[in-house]
């Protein structure tokens, strides 16, 4: 059983037909109820989306919960500002009938949104992403630098120091200086981090 809770904007009906959907819960939250323990959060905004800035605050503290938003006309910039903020849905009003499909894809762990939008957030996150490298590694003198680059090749701290002509001191010294210069906390994510795979407690310390 898929408990879905829904938000509308003024105006906005909850369509009839999702209350008869088979397989799911469904409830219209009101103001002042929590997603604490929903499955997926929908937002049914009208044209001046007026719970726009309620879905991101909750959609970017959210570990949970899924999102998906449905709105009358299709706006390329709210779209991929509400991705990147982590919603995992986003169409048309006129997709309303397809509910079921689409929620379940979402608890599946796919994402349900036009392909222009997911191009421009993948494009948008490498940019972000190369960025944020390059930003924290000028933080690291040129020897803590290589240490980091040698990480990201998976390689021993041994074979680092004699890759380095150091020794394993050494390069421990350097892997605690960085450790110290850059949100990472140990040397996985210190590998993810110049892989350009971001750890989720590092991107959230960067925002």
């Amino acid at each position: 059983m898929i408990i879905v809770g829904v938000r509308c904007d003024s105006g906005i009906e909850l369509p009839d037909a999702w209350r008869r959907l088979t397989g799911i819960q469904m409830c219209r939250l009101s103001p002042s109820e929590s997603i604490e323990g929903i499955d997926l959060c929908v937002y049914l905004f009208s044209e001046g989306r007026q719970g726009l800035s309620r879905a991101v605050t909750e959609m970017s503290s959210s570990h949970q919960t899924k999102f998906c938003v449905f709105e009358p006309s299709l706006d390329t910039d709210i779209a991929v500002l509400l991705v990147k903020a982590g919603c995992h849905g986003y169409a048309l009003h006129t997709a309303l009938p397809n509910f079921a499909a689409i929620a379940a894809s979402i608890i599946k762990g796919s994402y349900w949104v036009p392909r222009s939008v997911m191009e421009r957030v993948v494009e948008e996150i490498t940019v972000d992403r190369d960025a944020m490298v390059g930003s924290l590694c000028q933080e690291l003198s040129p020897r803590e630098h290589e240490v980091a680059l040698w990480i990201g090749r998976g390689l021993s701290n041994k074979r680092i120091a004699r890759e380095m002509g150091v020794t394993e001191r050494t390069v421990k010294a350097h892997l605690s200086n960085i450790f110290q210069k850059t949100p990472v906390s140990d040397r996985l994510e210190l590998a993810l981090l110049m892989k350009g795979e971001l750890p989720e407690r590092v991107r959230v310390n960067l925002q």
